[in-house]
């Protein structure tokens, strides 16, 4: 049976972790505030300590570098988008409801976390070597499972014949338009993500289904 010096130790040592882990999301929200206002270029490590009220050599201590923070904050978001994707996926949906199904979510969440988006989709591919890589790969597989999506609509006779990368293209190119609303809590994800989708399909389908 544990000692009471014991169990006092490991209380101890949960609440340094948590204190930890809430440092870190700090930190994670400071660069992910920054990154989006100045850039990842345009943003330093003292503009980071600035924010989080510390000097720039003290973030050393829970993070490698500018751009391992970068890492996490892309690597993170693409790592949620992927699960949600999933789930889009193995529902029991035509192609056109799982499209409107994804759109709403990605409007929802990039309405809700401007910041996020922006840097998501402009400062990724600041990124280098193997943290590059991982993440292109992240966004390959969610362009390729809406090409899976436009191609399973073609297949049952929903959407016409068309190039399906340049579909999946467009869809992406569409949802990414978002940037005009900007966190403004007036504008309905679900109902723009109807809106935009709109538009793509009135292109995309099939003759006998207009």
């Amino acid at each position: 049976m544990p000692s009471k010096l014991d169990q006092g130790s490991a209380r101890g040592r949960a609440t340094t972790g948590e204190a930890k882990a809430a440092y870190l999301t700090r930190i994670r929200e400071a660069a992910l505030r920054q990154f989006a206002e100045s850039g990842y270029d345009g943003t330093s490590m003292r503009d980071i300590g600035s924010l989080v009220g510390v000097h720039a050599g003290s973030l050393y201590v829970h993070i490698k570098s500018k751009e391992d923070l970068l890492y996490q904050i892309v690597g993170g978001i693409a790592d949620s988008g992927e699960v949600a994707l999933r789930q889009v996926e193995a529902a029991d949906v035509g192609a056109v409801d799982k499209l409107r199904m994804l759109a709403r979510i990605h409007l929802r969440w990039a309405i809700a976390n401007p910041d996020a988006a922006k840097v998501f989709e402009r400062e990724w591919m600041r990124l280098n070597g193997a943290q590059l890589a991982e993440v292109q790969d992240k966004r390959r597989q969610w362009a390729d499972a809406v090409e899976r999506i436009i191609q399973s609509g073609i297949d049952e006779g929903t959407f016409r014949e068309m190039d399906v990368a340049l579909a999946a293209l467009a869809f992406r190119s569409v949802l990414n338009a978002n940037y005009t609303c900007d966190g403004d809590p007036d504008v309905d994800g679900a109902a723009l993500a109807d809106e935009f989708v709109g538009f793509l399909f009135n292109g995309w389908v099939a003759p006998g289904n207009r």
